[in-house]
């Protein structure tokens, strides 16, 4: 069994989106001191390598604890856009011409590759391309259960992945990093929440299993 670890460190100043505060996590105890060691941690829920739930941005919709788990994993394939401009549009003729023939379906789990992760921290990490309204639908059309994206998110503004895709229970991964280790790749995709109560997101560890 090979595994590829998709998850960013979790650290404090590690980069979030514009607006939420800067991660602290900070030594509370040590072994010397008190015998045992343990951090606090002070974060948003959407802080390093994150899934999004349905209640991020649909008003009653599912929150982090109550999306069905299965959601959080699947057969997975990798879409290289790295050959895109910055802020460039992910369309459904984009999307259609990378998944041909994979058999891409209901429960898989597609992850893009823009190459932005090894961005993060710099003004360029946000010139990210994202998602369109019909890469999204097409994605909704193929019953997935996820997408992830190696970028702060898988749009730009006004958010149209996110608005089509979470009220269809189709989860959102961000922040993923590694997966050029996974292009042409058959694998299985992991990244399971914390079972936040009424959480929009979680931090996950992501992971690829190699078949």
């Amino acid at each position: 069994m090979k595994i590829v670890d998709l998850t960013v460190d979790l650290k404090t100043n590690t980069p979030v989106f514009p607006g939420y505060p800067i991660p602290i996590i900070h030594q509370w105890t040590s072994v010397k001191e008190h015998g045992y060691y343990s951090n606090v941690l002070m974060l948003v829920e959407h802080t390093g390598t994150h899934v999004d739930s349905p209640a991020h941005f649909i008003e009653g919709a599912p929150t982090i604890d109550k999306v069905p788990l299965e959601r959080f994993m699947g057969k997975g394939v990798v879409v290289d856009a790295t050959g895109l401009e910055p802020k460039a549009p992910i369309t459904r003729e984009f999307l259609e011409k990378a998944l041909k023939g994979k058999g891409v379906g209901k429960g898989w789990v597609v992850l893009i590759m823009t190459g932005y992760d090894s961005k993060a921290g710099t003004p360029e990490w946000f010139n990210h391309p994202g998602l369109d309204e019909s890469g999204a639908k097409y994605l909704a059309e193929l019953e997935i259960n996820a997408v992830g994206i190696d970028a702060p998110s898988i749009d730009q503004a006004p958010f149209p992945g996110h608005k089509v895709l979470l009220p269809k229970g189709i989860v959102i991964f961000e922040n993923l990093t590694n997966l050029k280790e996974l292009v042409g790749k058959n694998f299985h995709f992991y990244g399971f929440p914390l079972k936040i109560s009424n959480g929009s997101a979680s931090p996950v560890r992501a992971l690829a299993v190699l078949e």
